[in-house]
């Protein structure tokens, strides 16, 4: 048995497929938008911690060091490329930051007024390409950045990635059965096809539909 030393976080997960790095966070206050509401109700937040893990050696790298009332959301692997989302609620600022293929850099992709999003609820990196996005309570989806946009969609519905002009989501259903459909959507959020399954990407990047 090989001991990893990270701390006391005890959950990592896979970054993505094909990936040599696994990432683990301690949720100091909870997901990122329960930070926010404890910082709403007027308290401080303690930062939480993300560590990153190298797979085969056990390397472990903690790239960035917050201060009083920042959180770091779930970060994103695009194309080897690792991406982290900060967000400082004090200086009221969202920060996507670019963190190279092994933390080899931290440059600040782009920098956003916190004013941009109504709240942080479900405020996720997403790709490809590179996105900042929010599925809100109120049947909303909203790419945030690099472009705007905002959809009404299903309630039971959540965004996978964006395949050309294509908006690819997932949504279930009970009728009375549990079922999987894959919807596509334009821009407008007109829906363009609905195929019965669910949805696997292959690590060669092929779109499997399991039926």
């Amino acid at each position: 048995m090989k001991v990893i030393e990270t701390k006391g976080i005890l959950y990592i997960e896979l970054l993505a497929e094909n990936s040599q790095w696994y990432c683990g966070t301690d949720y100091a206050n909870g997901d990122l938008y329960e930070a926010e509401e404890v910082y709403r109700e007027g308290g401080k937040i303690k930062p939480n911690r993300v560590v990153f893990i190298h797979h085969p050696d056990g390397e472990v790298v903690e790239p960035i060091m917050l201060k009083e009332n920042q959180y770091l959301g779930r970060p994103i692997q695009i194309e080897g490329i690792i991406y982290m989302l900060l967000v400082d609620f004090e200086q009221q600022f969202i920060r996507i930051i670019d963190c190279g293929t092994s933390f080899e850099r931290q440059s600040t992709v782009t920098e956003l007024p916190l004013s941009e999003v109504k709240d942080c609820y479900n405020l996720l990196l997403k790709g490809t390409p590179l996105m900042l996005t929010r599925n809100g309570g109120d049947n909303c989806f909203e790419i945030i950045w690099p472009r705007k946009l905002s959809i009404k969609i299903g309630d039971t519905e959540a965004f996978l990635y964006k395949r050309g002009d294509r908006l690819i989501f997932s949504r279930w259903l009970e009728d009375p059965d549990y079922r999987e459909e894959v919807v596509a959507r334009d821009s407008a959020g007109n829906v363009l096809e609905v195929i019965s399954g669910s949805i696997f990407i292959t690590p060669a990047g092929e779109e499997w539909i399991l039926q």
